[in-house]
């Protein structure tokens, strides 16, 4: 299933980092730390709580200059990037930060920013502890077993979702996370009932309709899979992959002219999915657009080098073109892609970019 991006795959699951106070009353460290530092530090925080994220951090690299010492000021510069989705500075500040005075506060953040990155098992690793030690917090629960599920530590990701759904059988989110890890395990039918669930109990969670549609769309049961995206779009106009998966429904069922102003829209919406791009290049050779067909298939070949449908259709293409080097460069791609070619082994709801 398609991401959302990392950063959309850590606020799925609701994980709360407020912007901390930077050692709370900084007044009373005035005598023990330089005044200018202190100013500096409560200026970037101010800032902060503005969600000016771009113009605090400079405010706080100025306060780190002249007073490396600051309680927290190396935190707060890290979820000053964090917010911003800069995640590698994030992660820098946020060792720092650990190295200096480590904190299950710390650990957490350094957990979450691995997410971002896609460094999943380094994520999985940081929250086993801090989800053991705190057992009734759901979020990190979540973000382990996510964790787990993208790092392919399937047995691990089902054995925390049994886990959840034992305390919350009517959980939204481990019903949608369980049809994902079934539908990694190739268990489509049983990922569907999972999603059925969860559609069920909470027909306004974002993404439900989306992720069922996708299974039915797995499935090749177009007409459920269309119910699902349009019931996606009625919760969220601007989701660009039910857009773009509706749009592919359309052009699969023969309903041509409906799916092109869809499929134009999702480009837009979601550039980074290859479906998109491949089904424009498919309607754009049908309507002798040669040149918007090339672009469309090499913009899917960018999203995905290893896309073995954009390469044969490119190819294809250029050989009807008379353009024999472009159209052997292609077909010499495929021939390799197709003694290497798996299928995708994770649906994702939210995550790294796929097909």
């Amino acid at each position: 299933m398609q991401s959302v991006g990392a950063q959309e795959g850590i606020r799925s699951i609701d994980v709360k980092v407020a912007v901390l106070l930077l050692a709370l009353g900084l007044a009373g460290y005035a005598r023990q730390y330089n005044a200018e530092a202190l100013a500096q530090a409560k200026l970037g925080v101010s800032l902060s709580h503005q969600e000016k994220y771009r113009e605090a951090i400079p405010v706080y690299k100025r306060a780190i200059a002249i007073d490396p010492t600051l309680p927290g000021i190396y935190l707060n510069l890290g979820l000053a990037y964090f917010k911003l989705g800069e995640f590698r500075p994030a992660l820098a500040a946020f060792e720092k930060e650990n190295a200096r005075s480590r904190s299950d506060q710390a650990e957490t953040l350094l957990a979450m920013t691995h997410f971002g990155l896609g460094e999943y098992r380094r994520a999985a690793q940081l929250l086993k502890p801090l989800a053991s030690a705190q057992p009734q917090n759901t979020e990190l629960a979540y973000l382990l077993a996510k964790s787990y599920m993208w790092s392919g530590q399937y047995d691990e990701a089902m054995d925390l979702f049994k886990t959840l759904l034992s305390r919350d059988p009517d959980s939204v989110a481990a019903h949608m996370l369980m049809g994902e890890a079934l539908d990694a395990q190739r268990r489509t039918a049983d990922a569907a009932a999972e999603f059925e669930a969860a559609a069920k109990e909470a027909p306004g969670q974002p993404d439900v309709h989306f992720g069922l549609g996708y299974l039915y769309w797995e499935q090749k049961r177009y007409d459920d899979a269309e119910r699902e995206f349009r019931r996606e779009l009625e919760n969220n106009p601007k989701n660009g992959q039910a857009t773009a998966y509706l749009g592919d429904v359309l052009l699969k069922t023969g309903r041509k002219g409906d799916a092109l102003p869809l499929l134009k829209e999702a480009a837009r919406l979601r550039p980074d999915l290859h479906v998109v791009h491949v089904d424009l290049g498919i309607l754009y050779v049908e309507g002798k657009q040669t040149d918007a067909a090339i672009g469309a298939f090499r913009a899917a070949i960018r999203t995905d080098p290893e896309s073995f449908d954009a390469h044969y259709r490119l190819a294809r293409l250029y050989s009807q073109l008379g353009r024999k080097a472009e159209a052997d460069a292609e077909f010499a791609t495929v021939q390799k892609l197709h003694e290497k070619q798996t299928e995708e082994p994770l649906m994702k709801i939210s995550g790294p970019s796929s097909r």
